[in-house]
């Protein structure tokens, strides 16, 4: 669905299966963040073509991590894509955080990440995107902020009402606070979750930072 111009969520509701939540960001430079897994794309190809967008299009793609719920969906999009992940992140998944990834079905076909994203800001043709590292649910996790239109794409690392979880191989508490603590200090209209609901208006983000902080983390 369309959330503002050129911004588009396809959120995954399902309580029968877990997978992450998708975005994709058209002009220039098309890109789609975090597909989710490959055998629950369809969920974001029909949701596209409602949109009357051409998924074939796409010339990037982000992941917010190295989770296979995020990523293994991109195996389904052809070879041309142009795969992103943050340098934190890749660096982990060649030593513990290749366990998990080797876990799913993920790393069967999937391309080289031709793209290792530092924090700064993220070009894509007549938009920026600001790479926010915000290690806590992994290692290396990246949010990204659009400062222009006030969205905040944050993967797993805070939720409506909750926060990526911190016992998986790279996992920690106090990073997640840390992360969490600088991603509220931000001008944010949009959240837009790597699971669950997303969130509008900047009063009731700046409460879900606040009931997050207080409740998650005293």
């Amino acid at each position: 669905m369309k959330i503002i111009k050129d911004l588009y969520f396809y959120p995954w509701a399902s309580v029968q299966e877990n997978n992450a939540n998708t975005v994709f960001i058209n002009g220039p430079v098309p890109t789609l963040i975090d597909p989710g897994y490959s055998h629950l794309l369809d969920n974001v190809l029909e949701g596209m073509s409602k949109d009357g967008l051409d998924p074939r299009a796409t010339r990037m793609a982000i992941f917010t991590h190295s989770h296979p719920d995020h990523l293994e969906g991109i195996n389904r999009l052809g070879d041309s894509i142009l795969r992103a992940i943050g340098k934190d992140e890749y660096e982990f998944m060649q030593s513990r955080g290749n366990e998990l990834f080797m876990a799913g079905s993920a790393a069967r076909g999937m391309q080289p990440f031709e793209i290792l994203l530092h924090e700064g800001p993220l070009e894509l043709g007549d938009k920026t995107l600001n790479v926010i590292l915000t290690p806590g649910h992994s290692a290396g996790s990246i949010c990204l902020y659009w400062k222009k239109e006030k969205v905040l794409i944050s993967g797993d690392t805070i939720f409506n009402m909750g926060v990526g979880r911190t016992d998986l191989p790279g996992g920690s508490m106090d990073q997640l606070a840390q992360s969490i603590k600088t991603l509220s200090k931000l001008d944010i209209e949009y959240l837009i979750p790597g699971h669950g609901e997303m969130l509008k208006g900047k009063a009731a983000i700046q409460k879900n930072f606040e009931m997050i902080l207080t409740q998650f983390f005293r």
